[in-house]
């Protein structure tokens, strides 16, 4: 059941289509004529770029009920998500550290909170939901924690551009910096008749430039993330690292299924003294599940999508849902 095509995940495509209802997720993912319904048995289905023939369920057959609301989170909470619920599901202890500051940070308090920004080398981005923030120059590396605080001093409500979109930043995240050399991507995606898994051994900024080099499965809905299903994701990786990340991936998605991600990226991930460690990270959430995940999400909160703004009766609805 090994076939290949050429079409990207739904989180390289573009933002315009992604804001708008969806009618059927699957016209964006995987646009591909004559695709097939997923074999019966429910074994995932490895794909690889390539040509255009995909066994992926086809457009038809998804878009029925397939609506699900989908709420982008910020990278502080996805990170604070998968590390705390890593742990339980899968006994894996991420050791990333992370701190958020905004308007109303005090930094002397923060570094009291978190004593590790006045000891280690520091990573600053803002937290906006918009990505290419590396390509953008809105990432800086290797800093200690007073020129953190110039550097979001100097962009903290400055209006930017980002996909035709401008709004002041409002919100950072700081990262203590890590040295590497490998570079992993991993993605994860929901939809009405499964998940969408895909890894690559070359991830980072150039992700795009180096698609063909992406593996995908798709694993129907409530089919495990066994060994098995798993394999083909990382058969080309090093024998000594193999084992590792495909524990760290199968840990992933036991998380995105328990706590009811929609859409799970780490781009680049890579390994600390054999230890897996997410650099970059965005997260979607199924907000309709919130009423069984409260406990679990913790504080978590919904930002709008960069640029969009509220209109009054908007705001209204949305002091009024927050009641409830």
């Amino acid at each position: 059941n090994t076939t290949t095509t050429g079409q990207r995940p739904r989180s390289h495509l573009p933002s315009t289509k992604l804001e708008q209802p969806v009618k059927s997720r699957a016209a964006y993912i995987y646009p591909v004529l004559g695709a097939t319904r997923a074999p019966s048995s429910g074994a995932p289905v490895l794909q690889t770029t390539g040509t255009t023939a995909s066994t992926y369920p086809s457009s038809a057959s998804r878009s029925v009920g397939e609506a699900m609301a989908r709420k982008k989170i910020r990278e502080y909470d996805s990170k604070r998500l998968l590390k705390e619920h890593l742990k339980r599901l899968a006994g894996i202890d991420l050791q990333i550290l992370s701190a958020q500051v905004t308007q109303s940070t005090d930094f002397t308090e923060l570094s009291n909170q978190e004593p590790w920004l006045s000891s280690m080398k520091l990573v600053v981005k803002p937290d906006m939901l918009f990505g290419k923030r590396g390509k953008s120059g809105l990432v800086a590396l290797n800093l200690d924690l007073a020129q953190v605080r110039q550097f979001v001093k100097e962009r903290l409500g400055v209006e930017v551009e980002m996909g035709g979109c401008k709004a002041p930043i409002t919100t950072f995240i700081v990262e203590p910096f890590v040295p590497h050399d490998q570079e992993y991507y991993l993605s994860i995606m929901s939809d009405r008749l499964g998940c969408t898994i895909s890894f690559s051994e070359c991830g980072g900024i150039e992700i795009e430039e180096n698609w063909d080099k992406v593996k995908t499965i798709f694993l129907p809905t409530e089919k495990p993330m066994t060994l098995d299903a798993c394999a083909p994701l990382i058969a080309t990786l090093p024998l000594e690292v193999r084992t590792k990340i495909g524990d760290f991936i199968r840990g992933s998605f036991s998380v995105f299924q328990d706590l009811d991600f929609s859409f799970m990226e780490m781009n680049p991930f890579t390994l600390v003294n054999g230890e897996p460690y997410p650099l970059d990270m965005r997260g979607e959430l199924d907000d309709t599940a919130a009423f069984k995940n409260f406990k679990k999400w913790g504080d978590i909160e919904f930002p709008l999508p960069f640029g969009r703004v509220l209109s009054p009766s908007e705001s209204y609805i949305h002091e009024l849902d927050e009641k409830v």
